[in-house]
């Protein structure tokens, strides 16, 4: 008997091919789901992409990383970029070109810093603090979404799912050097 090539992933039995479970002769295979990693990513970007839609000015070249660069600013006085690249997990150039844009952009000012002559602090301006209010609004309408199509109970359990996780991250990564090779972590 001569085996011949299935390319379907099917596997012979007797010179005959076999079936896929739940696939009939001349149907397409039935895909395999999604990792859940991959539907993260996929919802993240769903939902970056429908924030995005809803801005008339498209041309921006902001990334959710820069995004998450300023909120680590909120109320804080002593963030370098050291500082600030430790947080993001990307290394001190990546953190440096992410600093320049929010500053090219309003969002940030840099000063000098109160005990570190040779250092300079990266602070939120009144500008960054407004577009952060109005970021904020517009979580929160993703999220009210949410609630409204899956129920508050899921979704409180999925934010409790993904502190957990980041905190373990966190945890995991405590002194680990970042290892990106530029700033834009986040496609979107």
């Amino acid at each position: 008997m001569v085996r011949e090539p299935d390319y379907t992933g099917g596997v012979e039995a007797s010179g005959n091919a076999l079936e896929k479970v739940g696939e009939t002769a001349g149907e397409p295979p039935e895909e395999a789901p999604d990792e859940l990693v991959v539907l993260l990513v996929r919802t993240a970007k769903a939902v970056v992409d429908g924030l995005r839609s809803e801005r008339p000015d498209t041309s921006s070249t902001m990334t959710p990383v820069h995004g998450l660069a300023a909120r680590y600013l909120v109320g804080r006085t002593d963030v370098t970029t050291v500082k600030l690249a430790r947080h993001l997990a990307i290394t001190k150039q990546s953190a440096s070109e992410v600093v320049a844009l929010l500053e090219s952009t309003g969002t940030v000012r840099r000063a000098p810093h109160p005990t570190d002559g040779r250092a300079r602090v990266i602070l939120l301006t009144a500008e960054g603090e407004a577009r952060l209010r109005l970021g904020r609004e517009r979580w929160q309408r993703v999220e009210d979404d949410w609630v409204e199509l899956v129920g508050r109970d899921r979704v409180d359990a999925m934010r409790s799912v993904l502190e957990d996780i980041l905190a373990a991250d966190a945890v995991a990564r405590d002194g680990r050097i970042p290892t990106d090779q530029n700033s834009s972590c986040v496609a979107s």
